[in-house]
């Protein structure tokens, strides 16, 4: 029984000093884990705002490593500024390419207008049995022919040229009941509105008033175009209708009168009003003879001028006949032999 007490003696004394230590060995752990606490409190207290700073970024970094990635402000602006300048790049070769496309689309209006009024002039000027004189003046002014051209009072002698054909009534600038018969071929210059001053340009709300070929068929008779008499030795002095501007103010013709009243057959454009005609020549090539009776013609020189603005041309300060870039333009010359002419 002694041993046996002893030994629960024994094991009770190492039961209390086992929960001795262990209740040390748990102050000890509180005491260190506070003694922790307090010294990373006093350390926090001791960091500067570097630290801290420091501190806060890294923990932001090792944050946005979770996160999904996106563009920032300075890459968004990059970005736009790349695409500004590819996109520039690529406007200035697209707005020429598109500028000469309209530019080669008004030069072929004007190489279709001056064929068409060309073809037209030469098909009936190689048909022409006399050329009448282009030296005129007004018997009454004395004055040279002023067509309704540009200005006002100066020599248009040689932008009008008259002729005799032997028409026929299935001729397409004909009319259809004109029966077969001698008529007068006139081709002159004209303003598109004669009764407006010429104007290239549309400027404000007056649209532009530019100038055109004209071809009229008429019936000469000696009320409305005496033949003229009076030779000066450089002009003749005429009247009617062989010094009129504007021969679309003629009286209709009476085919069906006995004699046959004279007068206009047709009036008609040869040139759209949308292209302007800058010049218009017709030079008559005679025989060089030493008499003028004997100086019969030959052939006629043909010199036209076509142009039309070029697209976005503005007018040069306020006048309307000025451009402030050059005109597109087109120039033929043609010469015309004269087979008919005895």
């Amino acid at each position: 029984m002694k041993c046996k007490g002893v030994s629960v003696q024994e094991c009770k004394s190492a039961s209390v000093m086992k929960s001795a230590r262990v209740q040390g060995c748990k102050s000890a752990r509180v005491q260190e884990c506070k003694g922790a606490s307090v010294e990373q409190e006093e350390h926090l207290h001791t960091c500067t705002p570097a630290h801290l700073h420091t501190y806060t970024l890294a923990r932001l970094h090792a944050y946005t490593h979770t996160r999904l990635h996106a563009f920032t402000l300075t890459e968004l602006l990059v970005a736009i500024a790349i695409l500004s300048i590819m996109f520039t790049l690529l406007f200035i070769p697209m707005t020429q390419a598109f500028d000469n496309a309209r530019r080669g689309r008004i030069m072929a209006e004007l190489q279709n207008a001056a064929d068409y009024a060309l073809e037209i002039m030469v098909r009936e000027l190689m048909q022409a049995i006399e050329i009448m004189p282009q030296e005129r003046k007004d018997e009454q002014t004395q004055n040279p022919l002023d067509l309704y051209d540009d200005m006002a009072g100066d020599d248009d002698t040689l932008s009008r040229i008259d002729f005799v054909v032997r028409s026929v009534g299935d001729d397409r600038m004909s009319p259809g009941y004109w029966r077969q018969g001698y008529s007068v071929i006139t081709y002159y210059i004209r303003r598109n509105d004669p009764s407006r001053e010429f104007q290239y340009l549309d400027f404000g709300t007056e649209k532009a008033n530019r100038r055109q070929v004209f071809r009229t068929q008429w019936l000469q008779d000696q009320n409305i175009a005496p033949e003229p008499t009076i030779w000066d030795g450089t002009y003749w002095y005429v009247r009617g209708a062989w010094i009129m501007p504007d021969l679309s103010q003629l009286p209709e013709a009476d085919p069906n009168s006995i004699p046959p009243r004279g007068g206009k057959i047709s009036h008609t454009a040869l040139t759209p009003p949308d292209i302007d005609v800058a010049d218009l020549r017709f030079t008559v090539e005679r025989r060089p003879e030493s008499e003028f009776k004997a100086q019969k013609p030959i052939a006629v020189v043909i010199e036209m001028t076509l142009r039309k603005p070029t697209p976005g041309a503005k007018a040069k300060g306020n006048n309307p006949n000025e451009t402030d870039v050059p005109s597109l333009f087109v120039r033929r010359r043609v010469k015309v032999v004269l087979q008919n002419v005895r």
